[in-house]
């Protein structure tokens, strides 16, 4: 076959600030082990032929001139596939034994798990994605890396969907070009980082920062002083609530609060999707409807006020407290901008469109420090949450699209964030992140779905609370909860929180 002349296209202005490292999953299936050989050349071939149907997918990117990152595809490129057993300190000798602990996070944290790939400038150019298949006593951990830099996590969900149909002989078609149809988006500026217009936008825009050195994009900003990140113990604990439970939740927060939220074109401004009250008006009419809130932001909610009630409790302060920057608290919300902005763009966007939407609140003496033992309390602390989610509109967007174009260098964009303070928390979500998907591969049985999917990390993070992958009728919700171990030790020991949880794994 004739080699295909290599092309370099410059990222959008979303892909440039997202974050440059791999996100990291393992779909968790049991296995006959006789069938190794067989399932591996099975899943090579279906990669094949993902990257012949999506050559982008099998690209590599590279850093060049200002930080900005290009993607490279045209060499007839493959997508990395190996083969590896577990690392030797995997805490399980079986699938089985690893299944009766319910899949505990701590096992899918080794070093062995990083991918060893870092996308800088002077480094040679690193793969899209890249696909492991780890072996244990029956059972296979297939492990899917997707660099964020290229794209967001509902495009995995997508590549996912790809890959398992090409398991069973299928194809499925999905969004490819990486040019986002918005003033801006593909534009880089070679203006300084400092001006004008940009300390405006800074202004309106409360999650993102000018670094002093370009360390990232889309990094932590560490204050002087306090504990080093490294030398902090961490753990990460499953919390697992029970759907009817949460569904408690749902209506006492909605008793306690009853809001009136206003749809307009039978949007809900909640959640973005249709109400049943709204189907029925007239378009362009604005009437008051009262919404059930969400899993999502009710966890959300009941997450930060007891995260931040455990690490002020803590007795072990990993950062001084500083009255001027730790007075108010930050929430972080990942959401999705495709189906709630610019509803002209092209359907076939296939990049990064996740925004930091940031609640704001007092630390001490606000709904936040009160939501943890009051319900009235929690439920405007929901509410807010979801003020904040429906503010990712068109403008919003737009905003952040101009801001990363007038930085000369996307890796000087980083966060207003410190991990280490006790108050702010990092709250996103992957439950429709492949666990529906169905796979043939041999050794497997039949079509089958993963038994679990957990996050692969090569060490624990700090600050975060992600609600895990799970099928659409699972009775349950999973949240990935890291902290400082003297955090997570008050936070279990908390009985207003654990009285909402069912049961925690790890």
């Amino acid at each position: 076959m004739a080699q295909k002349e290599r092309t370099a296209t410059r990222l959008s202005g979303w892909d440039q600030v997202a974050m440059r490292g791999y996100m990291s999953i393992a779909l968790c299936f049991p296995f006959d082990n006789t069938q190794t050989d067989a399932a591996m050349k099975h899943i090579a071939d279906s990669l094949a032929r993902v990257a012949l149907h999506r050559p982008d997918l099998a690209g590599t990117l590279e850093v060049r001139e200002n930080g900005s990152v290009y993607h490279i595809s045209g060499q007839n490129s493959t997508i990395p596939f190996s083969v590896e057993g577990v690392p030797k300190e995997f805490p399980y000798d079986s699938y089985d034994e690893l299944k009766s602990a319910e899949f505990p996070p701590g096992a899918f944290v080794h070093p062995q798990f990083l991918l060893l790939c870092q996308l800088a400038e002077g480094q040679p150019g690193v793969p899209v994605s890249v696909v492991k298949a780890f072996t244990i006593p029956g059972g296979l951990f297939l492990v899917v890396y997707f660099c964020h830099a290229f794209a967001d996590g509902d495009c995995k969900r997508i590549f996912l969907d790809m890959f398992s149909q090409q398991t069973r002989g299928l194809t499925f078609e999905a969004p490819s070009t990486k040019h986002l149809n918005v003033p801006f988006a593909n534009e880089s500026n070679t203006n300084d980082k400092v001006g004008s217009r940009l300390n405006e936008l800074l202004q309106k825009v409360p999650e993102y920062q000018i670094l002093d050195q370009p360390v990232g994009p889309t990094t932590p900003n560490f204050r002087p002083g306090g504990v080093p990140m490294a030398d902090i113990t961490k753990i990460g604990k499953i919390f697992v609530f029970d759907n009817a439970r949460l569904s408690q939740l749902r209506c006492s927060v909605f008793g306690a609060g009853k809001p009136a939220i206003t749809s307009r074109n039978g949007i809900s401004s909640t959640d973005g999707r249709l109400s049943d009250e709204s189907k029925t008006r007239t378009s362009g009419q604005s009437t008051p409807v009262f919404n059930l809130p969400s899993n999502y932001t009710c966890l959300a909610g009941l997450t930060w006020a007891h995260i931040s009630k455990a690490r002020l409790c803590d007795a072990t302060q990993y950062m001084p407290h500083s009255p001027e920057v730790d007075g108010i608290a930050l929430l972080q919300t990942m959401v999705n901008w495709k189906s709630r902005a610019l509803h002209d763009l092209k359907p076939t966007y296939f990049g990064n469109a996740t925004a930091i939407a940031v609640t704001q609140l007092p630390t001490k003496d606000s709904i936040l420090s009160r939501a943890s033992s009051s319900p009235s309390d929690l439920a405007k602390l929901v509410f807010t949450i979801e003020k904040t989610i429906a503010g990712v509109d068109d403008d919003f967007v737009s905003d952040r699209t101009e801001l990363f174009s007038r930085v000369s260098d996307p890796r000087f964009v980083g966060l207003r964030f410190d991990p280490r303070t006790p108050q702010d928390l990092g709250f996103n979500t992957w439950r429709f992140f492949g666990a529906d998907t169905k796979w043939n591969i041999p050794g497997i049985k039949g079509d089958s779905t993963p038994e679990v999917i957990r996050r692969l990390q090569g060490m624990w993070n700090m600050s975060g609370a992600l609600i895990l992958p799970a099928k659409a009728l699972s009775p349950t919700h999973e949240l990935l909860v890291t902290l400082p171990k003297t955090s997570m030790d008050v936070l279990c020991n908390d009985p207003e929180w654990m009285k909402w949880v069912d049961h925690v794994i790890g």
